[in-house]
């Protein structure tokens, strides 16, 4: 078996419960890695990291913050410092992100920025050779200790595994647009359901995305939009069928407060990101809302973040 050399998984002579400890079916990664500076750490493990206590990051009485964020790109250097940036900022620990534009020959890369970890899936090129999309995470250095697995799923999903109590399981998604052929998209949401029942039962489930959906108020608590559009049928099937909710959407904020999108050429604003959670959750979630926090990132998205 090849020996891990990245800095997120654990690293070697590091024991760590696995994914088939748990009799799971994610694959963990392994890969090199670079840190700021772009030299490389053979061991694989944070210099800083000489911690012995428990690497769960779900526990009672200690909450921590996810967050969901489309980027528009983060291919730039100065960009992906800023976002680091901004994530370190904000105390995230968990950050799904959604068309970070990096293309990359490895299935899964791994890198430091700013002391905090981003683990991206390579990202796709268009017809004209353009690099689009690309889902990934960035996570803070509680947040990497307790990474058991990460799985790349495709192009638009990746799915990650935490030590916690109970364990945590993270979906990161990016969905076809609203206007994109109806069978990309039903094949889309019908693979984020085939992920979710495939994840037990008793994990705390967290799908961060850009659903590209629109949640009318007849399917939604608090929304920002009057009616549901396509994308948003196929996430009220979703959540139905898999008993989630929306949790940005469970809480009586402000409608200014709702959107998570500004269309730069004609100013609308959007509901499209949506944090989704397993109902009988539904009391572990503190707060949900959209912030403009991330805005130096350069994004015309704002970053929805959870506190748990």
């Amino acid at each position: 078996m090849q020996e891990n050399t990245n800095p997120i998984l654990p690293a070697a002579g590091v024991r760590r419960r696995t994914a088939e400890d748990c009799s799971t079916s994610h694959a963990t990664i392994t890969g090199g890695w670079r840190d700021d500076e772009g030299s490389s750490n053979p061991s694989g493990r944070d210099p800083s990291d000489n911690s012995t206590a428990s690497n769960a990051l779900l526990r009672c009485k200690k909450p921590f913050t996810m967050a969901t964020f489309n980027a528009s790109t983060v291919r730039e250097e100065g960009r992906a410092r800023e976002l680091a940036h901004c994530f370190k900022q904000c105390n995230i620990d968990i950050l799904g992100i959604q068309e970070h534009r990096k293309v990359h020959v490895e299935e899964t890369q791994f890198s430091r920025l700013e002391g905090q970890y981003l683990v991206t899936s390579s990202a796709w090129r268009n017809l004209s050779q353009a690099a689009v999309g690309g889902v990934g995470l960035m996570l803070s250095p509680k947040a990497r200790k307790a990474l058991r697995t990460v799985t790349p799923i495709s192009e638009r999903i990746l799915v990650a595994e935490f030590d916690s109590n109970p364990v945590t399981t993270v979906i990161v998604i990016y969905s076809p647009t609203n206007v994109a052929p109806v069978e990309e998209a039903e094949a889309f949401y019908e693979k984020v359901g085939e992920i979710i029942r495939d994840v037990p039962a008793h994990n705390f489930l967290a799908v961060l995305g850009d659903f590209n959906a629109r949640l009318g108020p007849e399917d939604a608590l608090y929304t920002y939009h009057g009616e549901t559009n396509h994308n948003g049928k196929l996430l009220v099937d979703l959540l139905t069928e898999h008993d989630l909710l929306a949790a940005n959407t469970q809480f009586r904020k402000k409608r200014g407060k709702r959107w998570t999108f500004l269309d730069r050429c004609t100013r609308a604003k959007r509901q499209l990101d949506y944090i989704l959670v397993r109902k009988k959750w539904r009391n572990s979630v503190l707060n949900a809302e959209p912030y403009h926090t991330f805005c130096t990132v350069g994004s015309d998205h704002r970053v929805v973040s959870m506190r748990v």
